[in-house]
């Protein structure tokens, strides 16, 4: 019987409130209170009954919004309800406030553009050259070797570079090929491969081998600093191990030392330009935020954004895309379910569309990633033209191979999409998808940019090692991971630049929350970064 009872007593109040304000009202224009009193009738004329919370709640916002619009609002969404109900709640008048006040936001944004479309708006960017020169880029280097020599030919290479950079540290000097060191007694020094790694909690064992020989090299807790360092130690990396000699070919290392990247003395433009960085953007799929990326594209045209924001829009040069471009198509199992466009030549034109919107001075530099139309193994060479030709049709883009090093104003940028995070994350302690400029950090402390084969990141055996790190950045960037983090490594800023995509239902089995919408970017002239969250416009 309480279900029944309760309805009459809100309708008891509602009914209440209504001579009240009749009282309140005969002495007076129409007030607020009249125009409730008014949207009240309309309900109880339109077969509705009002709760008591949800009255309760109209009073409380009367003299705010605009009662009548939400409570036809309440009517239209009553009507398409799969149970038909006569009773409204105070949750459903929340509901339809909130969508109001969106419709609202969007109407102030068009208002906001028409005034300022109506000044001039010229940015500095557009009278600055670009200037733009491609240092490093596989795309058409790539060959499709797979036999056993091509292998063997890709790791010597590894390994020699890898050699080439650890023996121009000084404390390197003195070290002997493996075969060498095994036959002597003592102190002894080698560079190796790793090619196996076991952590235990007494030790940590894992062999080295170089182009003739192999090492079996023992790490104790006794020596905690380089106990640390072997934990941190990832497969098919290059070391230097410097110990004593034990029995067999066992050599208890002091000191592990890794190719590393030296301090770096940051380079800079003379040029006050900014450069967007971003990644990331999955066109084609369900949780595509394209309403974001408008934003963001107004923005750049300088359509949204007021004082330090739009300052730092009008000094936009460059435009660096980081990978996925789309969401593809058969990348993973049921990826269809979650794909708004199911053809990839759909995907791109609808891209290439979007990026036709950046002002024509601003240069666009997109590299592919693992969901792009390019092979899946690295290095990459840029998106293949037969599936995205749209965007090469647009003039200011440039299309480069996954990694690529290139150099804007004088500053230097390695550009990698970074699918090989995944491994790094998955090997080393105390890092994560929320803190991947640790995992960035590492790869250049490895002085490579993949370095472990044969497990989530797949290798090609290209005849030359692109994925060795030979020439040291200013700005390291990445993507994949779809989480933004920045940091600073011995003068390198490290730049992982987030996504436009929502969580999928992968990343939310996997607890990854991702940060789209937020978009860093760098003054080239003072290496200073600023973020802008379009989330928030």
């Amino acid at each position: 019987m309480k279900n029944l009872t309760e309805p009459s007593v809100w309708n008891i109040s509602a009914k209440f409130y209504l001579w009240r304000l009749k009282l309140e009202n005969l002495s007076r224009t129409e007030s607020s209170g009249e125009k409730l009193r008014k949207c009240l009738e309309k309900v109880f004329s339109e077969g509705y009954q009002l709760q008591a919370e949800a009255l309760s709640f109209l009073k409380l916002i009367e003299d705010k919004v605009d009662v009548e619009k939400i409570l036809d609002k309440v009517f239209e969404k009553l009507k398409t309800q799969p149970q038909p109900t006569i009773f409204i709640s105070k949750g459903l008048i929340e509901e339809c406030v909130n969508e109001l006040e969106e419709e609202n936001r969007r109407i102030v944004e068009k208002v906001r553009y028409l005034e300022v479309s109506k000044e001039v708006y010229h940015p500095p960017a557009k009278d600055v050259e670009a200037k733009i020169e491609v240092l490093k880029d596989p795309s058409k280097s790539i060959s499709s070797g797979e036999s056993l020599s091509d292998f063997l030919s890709y790791f010597r290479d590894r390994f020699k570079r890898l050699t080439k950079i650890l023996s121009e540290r000084l404390d390197v000097k003195g070290s002997l090929p493996i075969e060498d060191a095994l036959k002597k007694s003592g102190r002894v020094k080698v560079i190796g491969l790793i090619s196996e790694k076991i952590v235990t909690s007494r030790r940590i064992v894992f062999r080295i081998e170089d182009l003739e020989k192999t090492a079996t090299i023992i790490v104790q807790p006794e020596n905690p600093e380089v106990f640390q360092v072997a934990t941190e130690l990832l497969l098919d990396q290059v070391v230097c191990v410097s110990g004593f000699r034990g029995g067999g070919d066992t050599i208890f290392a002091e000191e592990i030392l890794l190719p590393d990247i030296p301090y770096h003395k940051p380079r800079y433009s003379w040029e006050d330009v900014n450069v967007v960085f971003t990644s990331d953007i999955h066109v084609g799929s369900i949780a595509f935020e394209e309403k974001l990326f408008r934003r963001f594209l107004d923005w750049l045209k300088g359509r949204i954004g007021e004082g330090k924001s739009r300052e730092i829009a009008g000094k936009v040069k460059y435009v660096v895309v980081a990978g996925d471009v789309v969401d593809g198509v058969g990348q993973y199992p049921r990826q269809e379910d979650e794909l708004e466009i199911k053809d990839v030549y759909k995907q791109y034109k609808v891209a290439a569309k979007l990026f036709e919107e950046i002002p024509d001075y601003i240069e666009v530099i997109i590299i592919p990633g693992n969901h792009d139309a390019v092979r899946r193994t690295l290095p990459q060479p840029a998106i293949l033209k037969n599936f995205a030709e749209p965007l090469y049709d647009v003039p200011n883009i440039l299309m480069l191979g996954n990694p690529s090093y290139i150099r804007l104003h004088g500053v230097e940028l390695l550009l990698h999409h970074g699918r090989s995070l995944e491994d790094v994350l998955s090997s080393l302690p105390n890092v994560n998808h929320q803190n991947v400029t640790k995992a960035m950090s590492q790869l250049l402390k490895v002085r490579h940019l993949a370095p472990v084969y044969g497990h989530k990141t797949p290798i090609a055996p290209e005849p030359i090692d692109w994925m060795v790190v030979d020439r040291i950045p200013d700005i390291y960037h990445t993507g994949h991971i779809h989480v933004f983090d920045h940091s600073t490594y011995r003068g390198v800023l490290l730049i992982n630049s987030g996504c436009w995509q929502r969580q999928t239902s992968y990343q939310k089995k996997m607890g990854v929350t991702p940060t789209y919408g937020v978009t860093p970017i760098v003054n080239l002239k003072t290496l200073n970064l600023s973020i802008v969250d379009f989330r928030s416009f």
